[in-house]
């Protein structure tokens, strides 16, 4: 039965988009890992991947806040892989993501991409305003996402790179194919201080 490492697949369609589409230009891959986690819910609602930013607001390791009358700080934890050291973990959930069409699939990673920082300093990309992840219109965030899918597609990618995207659920299901990939736990901040003022 051929196996399929969907981790190994999405970073190298990862490294293509980055190369071919100027507004991920500022990505770098190496910097950047994807894992699998299982979605038991049937049906194609619900989360289909997701992006955790390793560091927080403008690339730093630790983030202070005031609760009640203490003083906390918060440091994320260093994420290393094959001496790398990572700054975006983007996770897939399968087999939710296998219910996905072709262009959903390519819209879903793009998505995860374009929320990554123009500094790539392992914060997220910040709109201003209250919803700072995808900015005040879902929709136009999307119109986006679904314009630089068409110019990635036109640029006459590789079909190697995209064959893993045509994958479905029932390929899975009916062992057709053996599906593979990291599983990385998500790395939670850690409370390090908490001092009275």
């Amino acid at each position: 039965m051929p196996e399929l490492d969907l981790s190994g697949a999405m970073d190298g369609l990862c490294r293509d988009l980055c190369h071919r589409l100027p507004e991920l230009g500022h990505i770098d891959p190496d910097r950047v890992l994807f894992s699998l986690s299982r979605s038991r819910a049937g049906g194609t609602h619900g989360v289909y991947a997701r992006i955790a930013p390793l560091r927080f607001s403008n690339g730093h390791l630790e983030n202070s806040r005031r609760r009640g009358r203490y003083l906390e700080t918060f440091r994320m934890p260093r994420l290393h892989h094959n001496g790398r050291d990572i700054l975006y973990l983007i996770t897939l959930m399968a087999p939710r993501f296998l219910r996905l069409s072709f262009e959903q699939k390519l819209t879903t990673v793009i998505h995860e991409l374009y929320h990554i920082s123009e500094a790539f300093d392992g914060d997220i990309r910040r709109f201003p305003g209250r919803n700072f992840a995808h900015g005040p219109s879902r929709a136009a965030y999307n119109r986006i996402i679904d314009a630089l899918m068409q110019t990635y597609l036109s640029t006459d990618p590789d079909p190697a790179l995209l064959a893993p995207l045509r994958l479905e659920e029932k390929d899975w299901q009916e062992g057709r194919i053996r599906l593979s990939g990291l599983r990385v736990p998500l790395p939670k901040a850690k409370l390090v201080a908490r001092v009275r003022i």
